[in-house]
């Protein structure tokens, strides 16, 4: 039997020794975490590269750490920045720079859509609050915002500045023609061509024969039928199909078979693809006068602009 005298301190030393040493196991292991981060071994490498690169003050002011660009006008927080240290750096560091740590290459399009305005994922998709590579380039369970890349690109036969395209649209919706946005601009011109309104309500305008598509992008793939569609059940080569044979996807389908080309049929896939419902402030939709004025040759040339380098996913 106990000591009545004993104090509590005395009964629960042993608990408390216990609990303590729990404690300083718990502390042991969050440290070993935050020093086994995908992007650890990273932001030690920058500082170095910096200093390589003549860049000795920046280098030391460096502090590690989870970096993002965050913007909430637009609702993004994109953490991508914390492996792609490199990003606007183009003016230091060499392009041959190992990914992550590239930076960005420069171009028409990278003059107009700074960092701090846009960040990265509303050109690039993925999941910018994630910061490991799984989570951001593949994401989680409800995900549904796949990172462009080159693999994906080739996948549906697109190049990654016309998958890049798709992304632009978000804002350039309403441009009758966009300068280097060839793909975008072929599906408009299709579209119109096609009179494609006589069926269709985009933006409460057109017929009602056909489903409306204001807002296709945002369709839900698990409502398509893809018993008679080959090859990836996805909205995009739902949409590729349809649009080339329509009376073979859905035979039931009061589409016409426009027998569109593939390359026609990927562009209008863009297109429609681009259509989510997305809201931006007045100040980053684009007039679409000075698009259109853009896209008019100068008197002394013939030739589009297009951006001086092909964006790449980060």
């Amino acid at each position: 039997m106990a000591d009545k005298n004993e104090s509590f301190e005395t009964k629960d030393f042993g608990w408390l020794v216990a609990m303590s040493l729990l404690f300083l196991a718990l502390v042991a292991v969050c440290f070993w975490l935050e020093f086994r981060t995908e992007w650890g071994p990273y932001q030690r490498q920058f500082p170095q590269l910096l200093g390589h690169y003549g860049k000795g003050q920046e280098a030391r002011d460096f502090q590690p750490g989870i970096q993002q660009i965050w913007i909430p006008k637009i609702g993004v927080t994109d953490r991508c920045i914390t492996c792609h240290l490199g990003y606007e750096w183009s003016s230091v560091l060499p392009a041959t720079i190992a990914e992550p740590l590239t930076p960005h290459p420069t171009n028409d399009w990278m003059t107009k859509h700074e960092f701090a305005k846009f960040g990265c994922t509303p050109c690039h998709g993925g999941d910018g609050a994630a910061t490991t590579v799984a989570g951001a380039h593949q994401g989680g369970r409800g995900w549904e915002d796949p990172m462009l890349s080159n693999a994906l690109a080739q996948q549906n036969g697109l190049a990654m500045n016309g998958m890049i395209e798709m992304r632009c649209n978000f804002c350039h919706r309403h441009d009758a023609a966009t300068p280097g946005m060839d793909e975008i601009n072929l599906a408009k011109v299709l579209f119109k061509k096609k009179k494609c309104l006589l069926c269709h309500v985009v933006e409460g305008r057109g017929g009602a024969t056909g489903p409306e598509l204001t807002y296709e992008g945002d369709r839900n793939p698990e409502l398509l039928n893809f018993a008679h569609v080959t090859g990836d059940h996805t909205m995009f080569n739902w949409n590729v199909q349809h649009l080339t044979k329509a009376s073979a996807v859905s035979p039931k389908t009061a589409m016409p078979d426009f027998n569109f080309k593939p390359e026609e049929s990927r562009a209008l896939t863009l297109l429609l693809m681009s259509w989510r419902r997305l809201t931006y402030p007045p100040e980053y939709i684009p007039d679409p006068e000075v698009a259109a004025a853009a896209m008019q040759p100068s008197p002394t040339s013939t030739v589009t602009p297009t951006p001086s380098a092909t964006p790449v996913a980060h």
